[in-house]
């Protein structure tokens, strides 16, 4: 199985020696930055990382503005502070945290968390994905619907029938019958326009 890919970001240069190489030797691959704008530039040139260890105070850009920046790009992140703070920890919720660790770190127990972390990242990536569809799914059964029933009224067609013409005409021109539904709205849109009182 290939091995899960992270991103280490911290400015504390003993923390990505040690915890890198710890969490390499764990079997993660496993890039390091010592600042937020180089763990972005990471992040966007390679690759993807399946998840983002993120310092969260740094100077220049804090962990937390670099959370923001990874959402962008689909990585999720888990955060680091010397602090066990309810407003760092408040912050890193906020930002869609997957895990919150407190320095100093000891693998075996940042392993779980990192671990619960890519699960939780996986299940939200599903769940994005499964919205999209549907709300896609929708607005096509939306559409197709309104201009079957145009059909059917113009027409005096029973519902199958006023289908099957859409998706007739959609296979002749070796379209989908959402985009053929689209322009028989939009034409329509445009016909009724014509009979509109100027104002």
């Amino acid at each position: 199985m290939k091995a899960k890919k992270l991103l280490l970001v911290d400015d504390d240069g003993l923390v990505l020696a040690t915890f890198g190489k710890e969490l390499r030797d764990a079997g993660y691959s496993v890039s390091l930055a010592d600042r937020g704008d180089e763990g972005l530039r990471i992040a966007a040139q390679e690759s993807p990382p399946d998840l983002a260890i993120l310092d969260i105070c740094m100077p220049g850009i804090s962990g937390i503005e670099t959370a923001q920046g990874l959402k962008q790009l689909g990585v999720p992140a888990v955060f680091l502070s010397a602090y066990d703070d309810e407003e760092y920890v408040k912050q890193a919720v906020d930002q869609g945290a997957l895990g919150y660790m407190v320095k100093p770190i000891d693998v075996n127990k940042a392993i779980p968390t990192i671990e619960a972390a890519l699960k939780r990242a996986k299940d939200l990536s599903y769940y994005e994905e499964t919205e999209k569809r549907l709300t896609g799914a929708i607005e096509t059964g939306s559409i197709v619907n309104v201009v079957v029933g145009m059909l059917m009224e113009r027409h005096k067609l029973g519902r199958d029938d006023a289908f099957e013409l859409l998706r007739a005409k959609a296979r002749s021109e070796q379209r989908k019958v959402k985009s053929v539904a689209d322009e028989a709205l939009n034409a329509w849109e445009t016909f009724n326009q014509l009979f509109e009182p100027k104002k």
